[in-house]
């Protein structure tokens, strides 16, 4: 009886060591794809509330200054660590003009850029937040 379980254990000797060897890269793979995926969430999340934050800007500010709410949706999404040389920002005003009560619109365009870029392609992501100017 102990003759046969030292045979079998001397064939299956290296077995363990092969099926961890297999299954680490594996392991490691599906925990980057989730790292990578959750900074991609993380990305638009940052970049929807910057468009707000924009927003938010040109509502106080009357909406007649678009390049400082360019600057202040720049200056928001650099606060989370993205780059924001590849942010592109456009502030328009779809009732026409910058005046209370009309809406101000900001969309920001931003290419995200994957750590392992080439095995992935670089999507563009659009965000875009709206709001309306009332004077008290």
């Amino acid at each position: 009886m102990l003759r046969i379980s030292q045979i079998r254990s001397r064939l299956q000797r290296g077995q363990s060591l092969l099926e961890t060897a297999m299954m680490i890269v594996v392991i490691f793979t599906v925990v980057f794809w989730i790292f990578e995926l959750g900074w991609l969430m993380y990305t638009y999340a940052v970049m929807a509330d910057a468009a707000n934050e924009g927003v938010r800007y040109a509502i106080v500010h009357s909406g007649g200054d678009s390049g400082g709410t360019q600057a202040r949706v720049k200056t928001f999404a650099g606060t989370s660590l993205h780059n924001v040389n590849a942010l592109s920002t456009s502030v328009t005003f779809p009732d026409g003009s910058a005046t209370p009560p009309n809406r101000v619109r900001v969309a920001v365009t931003y290419t995200y850029i994957p750590w392992l870029s080439q095995f992935i392609s670089t999507p563009t992501m659009h965000t875009y937040a709206e709001g309306r100017m009332i004077v008290p």
